[in-house]
């Protein structure tokens, strides 16, 4: 039996548990609405982000694809002539091998259209315009688009060619003026690359050095990231790079029975005369040329508590260069220039390239596959980017350097670096170094020598009209892609 104390206890205890039970009250109606409506505001631009990455995932992918697509239709165009390429595309043509097509209304298929150009670039000639159409080109993902080739004569060119060319037995390299004229920017996009190495390099050696940016001065050591700033115009770092020398290599080696040739062309270049500044107290040196944060007085010798002047100039790497490896794929399947069975009999090299008038040129020609009595032809081209005055002068001061790196016995280099293809008429004597027979100019054949001459008359300088190329595909009005390229094209 509980005693009237105990049993008052039990009783409050109990009063106390229905009170806590009787307000244990679930969640009213207008607290599930609040509730829903934030779940609401925090998921909306939750799964519209996810939509949206979704979405524009999905049309990266089908760039990506349509734009390796579009290279291959690009490469394929590039291996016929303006009279083949005008048959396959008329209506009904067969077009571009690998190329399938569905016929929709009556424009799906091929067509082409020529516009007559007239021009005094082009001489007498009067060239054509083409355009060229596949219409409702279906691609791996199912779908159709468009695809249109815009061929537009660019210039005359004049090429040296031989006349008995065998793909067979020659590897021949043509050479794109593109590389060299973009060489300054793909430089500096190579250098963005190296930015914590260039960045450790001032720290260490220019740890004390200022920059004045406007009426900026800036401690290099604290800011350094900023003379990688473009936008910090003659400051940025990038505006000093010096190209040093541009080295062509070919390698021909022997790989599974095959004969290869791959052509490798590498830039070197450095940072050269970038100004660096110290501060300077104006007391102590009254004669010196001082720049202040706020203005100059050199009479008086007055001024800002900023005060620098330029101490020297740097170049980095201390000494040597850095490199970058130009892209070749434009010129050159798989990286090679040739490669076919030992049995095909690879006996020449034939390289048709742009002299770089204002680096180091060096072409090396690396026969490691030890084919004996071979032969290299080196043949420089005209750029039709640079004018003939100034050609004339360049071709004057070209000096091309040449290295032959052979082990086997009858290997001969024919060049015609004694001709002026700027019409001028003098020239540089090459550098040619190595272990080869013979060196011979076709240009200037010994007549005497019946041998070389008829070796000479295998070439001759022939014109071609050079055509820019454009590559666009479109869905439904809306470009997807577009890709650029050159041709050139004989003239009959």
């Amino acid at each position: 039996m509980l005693n009237k104390f105990q049993s008052e206890k039990c009783a409050r205890i109990r009063r106390r548990a229905v009170k806590l039970h009787k307000d244990k009250r679930g969640m009213s109606l207008v607290e599930v609405i609040v509730a829903i409506t934030i779940l609401g505001l925090v998921s909306v631009p939750v799964l519209h982000s996810l939509t949206t990455s979704m979405v524009y995932n999905a049309k990266a992918r089908k760039r990506q694809e349509l734009t390796l697509t579009a290279e291959s239709i690009m490469e394929t165009f590039k291996g016929y002539d303006l009279d083949s390429l005008q048959t396959r595309f008329t209506a009904g043509g067969i077009g571009v091998e690998g190329v399938n097509y569905q016929t929709v209304d009556g424009d799906s298929g091929y067509r082409c259209t020529a516009t007559p150009i007239i021009d005094g670039r082009f001489g007498a000639e009067t060239p054509d315009e083409y355009m060229f159409y596949i219409n409702d080109m279906r691609a791996d993902d199912g779908e159709l688009y468009d695809v249109t080739i815009t061929a537009t004569p660019n210039s005359v060119e004049k090429i040296m060619e031989q006349d008995n060319m065998e793909t067979t037995r020659d590897a021949i390299f043509k050479g794109d003026r593109s590389f060299d004229t973009s060489a300054q920017e793909k430089a500096k996009d190579n250098m963005d690359g190296r930015q914590s190495d260039l960045a450790d390099y001032f720290r260490d050696h220019y740890a004390d050095a200022v920059v004045k940016m406007g009426s900026n001065i800036i401690v290099v050591k604290d800011e350094i990231n900023k003379v990688f700033d473009r936008s910090y115009g003659a400051y940025y770092v990038g505006n000093y790079i010096h190209l040093d020398e541009r080295r062509l290599e070919f390698k021909i080696t022997e790989n599974s029975g095959e004969y290869q040739v791959k052509p490798v062309m590498t830039y070197s270049y450095y940072i050269k005369d970038y100004p660096y500044f110290v501060r300077v107290e104006p007391s102590s040196h009254p004669d010196d040329d001082y720049e202040g944060a706020g203005g100059t007085d050199h009479e008086s010798g007055n001024v800002g508590t900023n005060a620098i002047r330029q101490e020297g100039t740097l170049r980095y790497p201390d000494t040597g260069s850095l490199e970058f490896e130009v892209d070749l794929s434009s010129v050159c399947t798989d990286g090679l220039i040739y490669k076919n069975p030992k049995e095909a009999g690879l006996d020449r090299l034939f390289i048709y390239y742009y002299p770089q008038y204002n680096v180091t040129d060096k072409l090396i020609v690396d026969n490691q596959a030890g084919i004996a009595n071979f032969q290299c032809y080196i043949l420089k081209q005209r750029a039709t980017d640079i004018n003939s005055n100034q050609l004339k002068t360049k071709e004057n001061g070209y000096h091309a350097n040449v290295e032959i790196r052979n082990s086997a016995s009858g290997f001969e280099v024919f060049h015609n670096f004694d001709d002026n293809i700027g019409d001028g008429s003098s020239t540089t004597a090459p550098s040619i170094s190595g272990t080869y027979a013979g060196v011979s100019s076709y240009t200037k054949p010994d007549s005497v020598d019946p041998e070389m001459t008829q070796l000479a008359s295998h070439f001759s300088e022939k014109e071609v009209l050079s055509y820019n190329l454009r590559l666009e595909v479109t869905q439904n009005g809306r470009t997807i892609t577009t890709l650029e390229s050159s041709m050139n094209e004989k003239i009959k």
